[in-house]
């Protein structure tokens, strides 16, 4: 048996796992969806407690967030019902609102709006957000963004996922695979709003966690001088659509297209599956031919920032294989992220029934999504900072009431440099539009920034429907409350 296997195994069996089909877990639930109806897609979405005190969101009177399925230039509208107790536990309100992650549309009301738009408890408000014909088919996703309780709410699990259909017209060796919407959360076991905004302490892994940590990440020594590793994390619980792990079913062959989202409030997540190679084909929601001008890329695991999204193909093999999430550093100072075994694959001879990839329409992306401009029109800098008294963007802690710190114009891209002046990692994220990522010639709206480092990215305002105020944050929403945001202003 290979050295690395058989240290999996024993990583494994200290998670829990017995062996091959072992796990006495549930089939991967199928997120229910709704689909666009002569390009609308309508549904009532409704903010409430549950019987655990949760905030949480519930549809058709279940307590489930649907996958919402369009087409490029389809309109989104969701009746959004806050309900809510009017305060949440430590005196604030609890307005809430929603945030279409990803999508390149208009950041005025009654589109894609955080800033003026706030449903407070018992009313109501009705979104209609325009999906732009120009954007990337791939998986995209709604959250809570209201400023100082985004990290309950998001990070109690209120959140779901966006497709936008026509992968198959970029990637056509798609069309036809079984696809799964695969929704990876952190829930805390505690769920008050003082609990979730109290910062996770890192304690220091057993020499053995470690030992195995390393062997299993190809780590070597090195990598592990001056940090805490991985920590531990007692106090929330990975979830994958819903539940703690889950049996996936996929005949030995066959290929899958596995849309997934880290919808967690500050957990990373890196996703591998023991002895098996995946084909990387989107990144937040933009397929990567567009730029590399291949179709899939192979990687041996998948590391996806909190609020980032992976299109990967999985290929099923003759012995059941495990969906794990490797240990991840997140700095000195970071977040706990020890590994986590969220499953395993299950050869169910291709029986099993599950939505499939749309044939191609006919319609390639736009073209914008495929090349960038000679020259951007500015360069700026964002500076990363935190000390005694929060988080900081370019030493300003976030208010409401502050104009925006930039003024962009429409139809240019801009170079920033993000750079990190602190011990752990910070997952940038900027509203309504993409940035391309320097270092991988990526497509991204999520991207991480390691400690004391810094990262070049080009944004991308060329979209003229992009034209008002807006944020941008760090996606770890423990910092995106405490201050680590700004606005941007596009004229």
């Amino acid at each position: 048996m290979p050295l690395v296997l058989a240290f999996v195994l024993v990583f494994a069996a200290l998670l829990g796992w017995r062996g091959p089909s072992t796990l006495n877990a549930p089939d991967l639930p199928q997120i229910p969806e709704v689909r666009s109806q002569d390009g609308v897609a309508a549904l009532t979405l409704r903010a409430a407690l549950d019987p655990h005190g949760r905030p949480a969101f519930f549809w058709n009177g279940r307590e489930i967030a649907p996958t919402i399925r369009v087409r490029p230039g389809d309109v989104i509208r969701v009746h959004y019902v806050n309900a809510l107790p009017e305060f949440c536990g430590i005196g604030m309100i609890s307005d809430s609102n929603l945030h279409f992650h990803g999508l390149t549309t208009s950041p005025l009301p009654p589109g894609d709006d955080v800033l003026t738009t706030m449903v407070a408890p018992s009313r109501t408000f009705d979104y209609v957000v325009r999906v732009g014909r120009n954007q990337p088919p791939g998986l995209y996703w709604y959250h809570p963004h209201p400023h100082g309780l985004s990290n309950w709410e998001l990070g109690n699990g209120m959140s779901g996922a966006i497709v936008i259909e026509g992968i198959a017209d970029d990637v056509p060796s798609l069309a036809g695979l079984r696809e799964r919407v695969i929704v990876l959360r952190d829930i805390p076991r505690d769920p008050s709003v003082g609990a979730a905004e109290s910062k996770t302490q890192l304690t220091a892994a057993p020499p053995l966690r470690i030992a195995l940590a390393k062997t299993h990440l190809g780590m070597d020594d090195e990598d592990y001088q001056g940090n805490t590793s991985c920590g531990v994390d007692a106090d929330a619980q990975p979830t994958i659509n819903g539940i703690p792990s889950a049996t996936i079913a996929i005949a030995n062959g066959e290929r899958q297209l596995w849309r997934v989202l880290n919808a967690s409030g500050k957990r990373h997540y890196d996703l591998a599956i023991a002895g098996v190679r995946l084909q990387l084909v989107a990144r937040d929601g933009v397929p990567i031919k567009l730029l590399e001008k291949i179709q899939e890329r192979d990687v041996d695991h998948v590391l996806i920032p909190p609020g980032g999204r992976a299109e990967i193909v999985v290929t099923g093999t003759s012995h059941p294989q495990l969906l794990l999430s490797r240990c991840y550093d997140a700095g000195k100072t970071g977040e706990a992220n020890p590994g986590v075994i969220f499953g395993e694959l299950v050869d169910d001879r291709g029986t099993g029934v599950a939505t499939r990839v749309a044939s191609p329409f006919g319609v390639a992306s736009d073209r914008t999504y495929s090349n960038l401009p000679p020259s951007v029109a500015r360069h700026r800098t964002i500076y990363f900072r935190e000390d005694a008294h929060g988080f900081s963007l370019n030493g300003k802690r976030f208010s409401p009431n502050d104009p925006p710190v930039f003024v962009a114009h429409a139809g240019t891209t801009e170079e920033w440099t993000l750079q990190n002046d602190t011990d752990e990692v910070h997952a940038f994220h900027i509203h309504q539009v993409h940035f391309v990522v320097e270092r991988t010639h990526e497509w991204r709206d999520v991207v991480d920034v390691p400690p004391r480092t810094k990262l070049r990215i080009v944004v991308d305002f060329r979209d003229s429907v992009v034209r008002g105020t807006f944020l941008f944050h760090c996606h770890l929403t423990d910092h995106e409350d405490g201050g680590m945001m700004a606005e941007i202003k596009v004229v």
